[in-house]
């Protein structure tokens, strides 16, 4: 993997992989935080249809008889040797996958990867997404992270951030200041976040309530994955281990590098305004909570509900422009709106295909 630099052997402020590791080092060197991150990569596993075929668009599931967390005889037979294969490979190259299982979709698959240093996540994950696509392509299969492939299926690729601070903080159960003010970050521009986590229409159709997606309310909540961000695990005082977060609302059309740079640059944007975590854990659907129960907890913007919603919001939040620079944010507004406006002269079916065949 490489990064940009200018004539002057800096990094280059466009270079999404330079500012993640620009973060990364800001984390290590002023504030004694050593982040780790793991990736879920959800794959749907797809089969071309023939040619003149008139029930189709191009592409169907690989299984239609499939299970969850299990495996049909379809499944051993058409996809078991290639998940076996595609670990092997990973191995190969020195990833070490943590497991893979069958997910709730026809054809869709789940691969959790080690937890590593930002970049080196990163590049681990485009890395296996590579490795993946490649050899179902040798097999004449398509396997694609298009976050709605086929009706009912929500493909995703959370973000598991790991906070572990070593300046001496002591745990008390509860948030430690430092990870209040991270989450505080982010949850204050998760609504602008979204542009760089959930960069396509399609995005927003993944993301419902009552389905495990994360929701549409701005809000976190322990081990509660109806919110965008879960809080999985506790801080301990005696290890020094800090807690593990989640990020939901993110899936495999973003450019991971620009979204988890975002992502933690508001974290860290946080901690340094030491701002005040204004939003309570969330341990219910907030779906199921009424007004004045949402009010309490602080619960009371949701996230955007398109990708046209989300960029405007991106132009309001001085947080996130900040934090990037206005000239990235700028650029990436003007990419995905000149990007947008040539998918939106496709039809539904042609711009489905061409979002499959590149992600």
């Amino acid at each position: 993997m490489s990064a940009f630099d200018d004539e002057h052997g800096q990094p280059l402020a466009l270079c999404p992989r330079s500012r993640l590791q620009q973060y990364s080092n800001a984390f290590e060197e002023q504030h004694g935080m050593h982040l780790l991150v793991g990736f879920e990569i959800e794959i749907t596993f797809c089969r071309r249809r023939q040619q003149g075929d008139a029930n189709g668009d191009g592409f169907e599931p690989l299984d239609i008889n499939h299970a969850w967390g299990s495996l049909t005889d379809t499944q051993l037979v058409n996809t078991f040797p290639l998940m076996t294969s595609i670990a092997s490979a990973l191995r190969a190259v020195g990833i070490l996958l943590q497991q893979f299982h069958s997910e709730a979709g026809p054809g869709q698959y789940e691969f959790v990867l080690p937890p590593l240093p930002p970049v080196e996540a990163v590049d681990t994950l485009v890395q296996t997404k590579q490795c993946i696509q490649l050899l179902a392509a040798e097999k004449g299969l398509r396997a694609t992270c298009h976050p709605m492939p086929f009706p009912g299926i929500g493909t995703a690729a959370h973000a598991h951030i790991s906070i572990n601070a070593t300046a001496g903080e002591k745990s008390t159960g509860e948030l430690k200041s430092t990870e209040a003010s991270f989450l505080a970050g982010v949850l204050r521009s998760l609504r602008a976040l979204c542009a760089f986590t959930m960069p396509q229409p399609e995005s927003y159709g993944r993301v419902t309530e009552d389905s495990w997606t994360g929701g549409t309310w701005v809000a976190w909540g322990t081990q509660n994955r109806e919110v965008p961000v879960r809080k999985v695990g506790t801080a301990d005082g005696e290890t020094g281990r800090g807690s593990r977060w989640e990020v939901r609302c993110l899936d495999g059309m973003a450019n991971p590098y620009l979204a988890l740079a975002a992502v933690l640059g508001t974290g860290l944007a946080g901690i340094e305004a030491k701002l005040e975590l204004r939003i309570a854990d969330c341990n219910k659907n907030p779906t199921r909570l009424s007004d004045d129960e949402l009010k309490r907890l602080g619960v009371v913007n949701k996230l955007p509900r398109s990708l046209n919603e989300a960029f405007e919001v991106l132009t309001r939040d001085d947080l996130v422009r900040d934090t990037l620079g206005e000239e990235l944010v700028q650029h990436y507004l003007e990419l995905k709106k000149a990007e947008q406006s040539m998918l939106g002269e496709m039809s539904e079916t042609d711009r489905r295909v061409w979002l499959i065949e590149r992600y």
